[in-house]
């Protein structure tokens, strides 16, 4: 089986815990990996939204620095991938993709974006929580500001993907209407199933679908489904494996079976029954495949959507 997930949050926990890549007692490490066959991963970097523009743009260098450093100890193992080239090789390792969540550390300087572009992000998840420089995020009714238009024509000039995961609803309205090229929501379920500010509508998400992009399905409890605010229903395995699958299947329905994807936000949630580590998502395709998916169908949502989607437009 194949594997590729839009988004986890191992980069910040494996820095602040001082943990390795390779095997760790967080929900992603290396040996987790060893269940796939072809794998990637998008490692975000993200930090406290408490502290200031300024300091989060500092953690982004030292965090990618841990980061840098683990792959280089694992690199028979892993590849760190910037260029199509790199991400396209026939290459067993895992490939890691790099993501910056939330846009606060761009403050008002637009130059930061070709520095993050040159040392390697290819995902720009605009929004986290509460408004910045940029935008604000589900929690406000702030869209894109006079400078956050400027920085989705940046982007979209250096080449770095617009994630839509967090933004405001007003916000994604504001990128869709100007965006150029295909944007993502990296880890976003159906509102019409979990009716939370989290999630996307069902027009969202066919808009997302006629500009190119895909979307993927997380495995936070209260995104899933109300009953999950309940944690001991987390804990049922059952419930988890059907609350994710029936967002999925519904993604589906709304003819996305060729853009819906993984963002699972391992190591960014309180973990599901069943589906606690990276290597435990098998599980999630036997179920679907004991409801009726066929292979083809199980590597297109585990792997081949998203690899299609990176390899053109990386």
């Amino acid at each position: 089986m194949n594997y590729f997930d839009l988004h986890c949050d191992t980069a910040y926990e494996m820095y602040t815990q001082k943990q390795k890549l390779a095997k760790n007692t967080l929900a992603v490490d290396l040996d987790g990996f060893d269940a796939y066959e072809r794998k990637a991963q998008i490692f975000a970097v993200w930090s406290e939204n408490t502290k200031s523009a300024g300091d989060v743009y500092g953690d982004f260098f030292t965090i990618l620095e841990y980061l840098k450093g683990q792959i280089a100890e694992n690199s028979d193992r892993a590849v760190f991938c910037a260029e199509k080239e790199t991400f396209a090789a026939d290459d067993r390792r895992l490939k890691i993709l790099l993501s910056v969540e939330g846009s606060r550390l761009i403050e008002k300087d637009i130059a930061r974006l070709d520095i993050l572009r040159e040392y390697g992000v290819r995902v720009l998840t605009l929004a986290w929580g509460g408004e910045c420089e940029v935008c604000g995020a589900y929690d406000t009714d702030v869209g894109l500001t006079d400078f956050g238009y400027e920085v989705v024509e940046r982007c979209e000039a250096l080449g770095i993907i617009l994630d839509v995961s967090h933004l405001s609803e007003k916000g994604f309205w504001d990128l869709a209407n100007v965006a150029k090229k295909p944007f993502i929501a990296s880890h976003s379920n159906a509102q019409s199933i979990c009716n939370h500010a989290r999630n996307l509508s069902d027009t969202q998400l066919r808009t997302i679908i006629s500009h190119g992009g895909i979307a993927g399905v997380n495995l936070v409890g209260k995104h899933l489904s109300r009953t999950f605010e309940d944690a001991e229903m987390i804990m049922d395995k059952e419930a988890a494996l059907d609350a994710v699958s029936k967002h999925i299947v519904h993604f589906m329905e709304k003819g996305c079976a060729k853009n819906v994807c993984l963002g699972c936000d391992l190591d960014g949630t309180h973990p599901l029954a069943g589906l606690e580590r990276v290597g435990d998502i098998m599980t999630l395709a036997g179920y679907m495949k004991a409801h009726g998916a066929d292979d083809a169908l199980i590597d297109d949502l585990f792997y081949g959507n998203a690899y299609r989607f990176f390899e053109k437009n990386l």
